[in-house]
């Protein structure tokens, strides 16, 4: 499963694809928090054990999108793109986890709750493990590997979708 920079970056990549890149530098800044926090967020459900659940789903996105347009996040410029940028930004967490190294059970993701329950994942393996046992000797060797390469893959796409979506200064 990728690092929180990995889907803090698919999430721009994805917010950005949706909703522009915001012009004042202000601006840009809270779109920026904001797109990379939804990004992360779904696995604060380790939080309470229940990780790649629900929050890892289409459901999930759908009510934190609808929240995020109803609330007006400033990720976008009105509330039908506020809602697919917020969408599009979730989802991209658990797309990765499907395309990750998975070795705890269940493997992969919840993503189709509350339509299934079932776990989906490729086995694709396209981005390395992310380890959290902090006391083994190659902790810090298989994550840097791991975030390595998902900044090769994840960053340009991110960096393209900035770029083909900016706009310009008003």
């Amino acid at each position: 499963m990728p690092s929180p920079l990995g889907h803090g970056l698919a999430a721009l990549a994805a917010g950005w694809a949706a909703a522009g890149v915001h012009a004042g530098t202000h601006d840009r800044a809270r779109q920026v928090a904001i797109l990379v926090a939804i990004g992360i967020a779904p696995d604060l459900d380790l939080l309470i054990n229940r990780h790649s659940m629900e929050s890892h789903s289409i459901g999930a996105a759908a009510l934190v999108a609808g929240l995020a347009a109803w609330q007006r996040w400033p990720v976008a410029s009105s509330r039908p793109a506020i809602g697919l940028a917020v969408a599009l930004a979730w989802l991209s967490h658990p797309l990765l986890d499907a395309l990750g190294s998975d070795t705890s059970a269940p493997f992969g993701v919840m993503a189709f709750w509350p339509f299934s329950g079932a776990h989906v994942h490729t086995g694709w393996d396209v981005f390395g493990p992310i380890s959290r046992r902090y006391w083994l000797d190659n902790f810090w060797t298989i994550n840097a590997t791991s975030i390595a390469r998902e900044v090769v893959i994840l960053a340009p796409i991110a960096a393209a979708a900035w770029f083909f979506r900016r706009r310009p200064a008003a």
